[in-house]
């Protein structure tokens, strides 16, 4: 489930010297009653850029290092729906076919409510502001101003009846989840989790600390960020166990959302922030992102976050990080084609296969949907042989899956190939980074392997040459023979004319007769063989 937020103050003084990155950010959600402790710190990309079936990787030549691997994120081609034309649109949710959102047209925030199948929009009416909606089934709920302060309300769609939830004027950041609302509420000036059960018509307090904030609900656990100790760590109630854990450790977590038996927040108070994940099954946390990412929502195996790790200004686009494939996908890319147009992506919900998110033209924006493909590509290759001496012939072999409909491989000579399986053939000494792009009609990804293929230099065929030392002297005669061939041979076979052998490199044999004896070496390379032969070579006497 979605949380949506908005910025108390966005001239808190702290932050004086990174407003303008601060806007950025916050750009769809900073309204006219934002989040409160929404702290956003500074956003500074690392330069990544996406990838393209255009994409050339290196095609550098390395000696040195083994084999290693990298897959690119997937680029897809992700439709996109245009939600909103007005352009005062903010902080979507998504739940089956209905998209919500709070949006100022008639001059105050409402809540509007597109149906995706039967095509329709909705709103909620009234005088003052109605801001941060989350949906579940057919009911919405808000944060709403309409009797002087902030109270929670919700209203079954289907039946058009809206209900007051609370009456304590402080509360904030509803989620819902079946019959159950939880919020933020700040009676008595400090800050707790309660809930409210719609069927039992029951209101619940969930946290004491007075530090809670941010909540969201799935099934029987209420996740939140709590700043008890000091400290911003990610806390849960059991509801069927009335249990509380602390999830996190780290201090700087925020933005929680969860899904089944999964948590995801984004570490906002460090910086670069990251996201993690949390497996309440196995109580493993997983980083999952580190550059530039925030307010991340999840749904199924699919984690969406804001990134901005493509623009130094502080642009930031949507991702997906799929858990089952340990695979990121940027959802959107616009502003790398269209800078200029395309700034910012913001806010993003997840329901399915459709990610909602806001696309600010300031002060708001409009909202967007993003459907995703079933079959993103994914590249993967084998090669044989993938050593061998010049000139080597490798054959290439396609082993992608989502049924790609076009190849281009980079054999890291400077040659490239369209073809599905080529065959390419090395004439250089040296190890070879090869690349792999895929693409179908959902998108591309890249597999690129570093010294993949290993070329080595030709052998030449070995020159046998030896020497011997003596080789003359009275009986017992101890020779010292010692190979002298070119070429490199791998092998040696030595006759000393008395019947006996060697397979050493420098043997040393003893003669025991008198006599003259011819003496021979034979030495071997993959490229050949060669023998030479010294007749009376040895001359032993009396």
């Amino acid at each position: 489930m979605k949380i949506n937020k908005k910025l108390h103050s966005i001239a808190l003084a702290s932050i004086i010297m990174i407003l303008f990155l601060i806007l950025v950010s916050s750009m769809a959600s900073a309204q006219t009653e934002p989040d409160h402790h929404n702290i956003t710190p500074p956003e500074i990309t690392d330069g990544t850029g996406n990838t393209s079936d255009d994409q050339v990787l290196p095609e550098d030549v390395s000696t040195e290092g083994n084999a290693t691997e990298s897959i690119q994120a997937a680029t897809p081609n992700i439709p996109k729906t245009r939600i909103t034309t007005h352009e005062t649109a903010s902080s979507p949710d998504i739940y089956g076919d209905k998209i919500v959102w709070q949006d100022n047209r008639n001059g105050n925030w409402d809540i509007y409510i597109f149906d995706l199948s039967a095509k329709t929009e909705i709103h909620t009416t009234n005088t003052t502001d109605q801001i941060n909606p989350a949906i579940y089934g057919n009911l919405v709920v808000w944060e709403d101003e309409r009797n002087g302060g902030h109270d929670i309300y919700v209203e079954d769609v289907s039946a058009k009846k809206q209900t007051r939830i609370t009456k304590s004027g402080e509360a904030h950041n509803p989620a819902i989840y079946g019959n159950r609302i939880v919020w933020q509420d700040e009676r008595n000036g400090i800050s707790n989790i309660y809930m409210y059960d719609l069927s039992a018509k029951k209101e619940t307090q969930i946290t004491t600390s007075g530090t809670a904030y941010k909540p969201d609900i799935y099934g029987n656990i209420v996740v939140w960020k709590d700043e008890r100790d000091g400290n911003n760590d990610i806390f849960i109630y059991d509801l069927s166990t009335q249990k509380e854990t602390q999830i996190s450790t780290s201090g700087i977590a925020d933005d929680p959302r969860i899904y089944g038996n999964r948590i995801v927040w984004d570490t906002r108070y460090d910086y670069p922030s990251s996201i993690y994940v949390y497996d309440l099954s196995t109580h493993k946390e997983t980083r999952i992102s580190d550059v530039f990412s925030y307010k991340p929502d999840i749904y199924g195996n699919k984690v969406v976050y804001e990134d901005n790790r493509n623009d130094a200004s502080g642009n930031t686009d949507i991702y997906m990080y799929d858990l089952s494939t340990n695979k990121e996908t940027m959802i959107t890319f616009e502003d790398l084609e269209d800078p200029e147009n395309n700034p910012y992506q913001v806010d993003p919900a997840i329901y399915g296969d459709r990610i909602v998110y806001t696309k600010p033209q300031y002060p708001q924006g409009d909202i967007y949907m993003a459907t995703l493909g079933s079959n993103l590509p994914v590249a993967a290759f084998s090669a044989s042989p993938t050593s061998g001496s010049v000139p080597l012939k490798v054959q290439f072999t396609d082993k992608s899956k989502g049924s790609p409909t076009s190849w281009k491989w980079n054999f890291g000579d400077g040659k490239t190939s369209t073809s599905k399986n080529p065959a390419h053939t090395y004439t250089k000494a040296g190890k070879y980074v090869i690349s792999l792009t895929v693409k179908n009609v959902a998108g591309t990804n890249t597999k690129t392997i570093k010294n993949y293929i290993t070329v080595k230099t030709a052998p030449v065929k070995p020159v046998a040459a030896f020497s011997g030392s003596p080789t003359s002297g009275k009986a017992p005669l101890t020779v010292k023979f010692t190979d002298k061939s070119t070429g490199s041979p791998i092998s040696w076979k030595w006759s000393f004319g008395d019947k006996t052998y060697s397979t050493a490199k420098n043997p040393v044999h003893k003669y025991s007769k008198v006599g003259k004896y011819t003496v021979s070496l034979t030495v071997k390379n993959a490229a050949g063989s060669s023998t030479k032969t010294v007749s009376s070579y040895v001359i032993v006497k009396k």
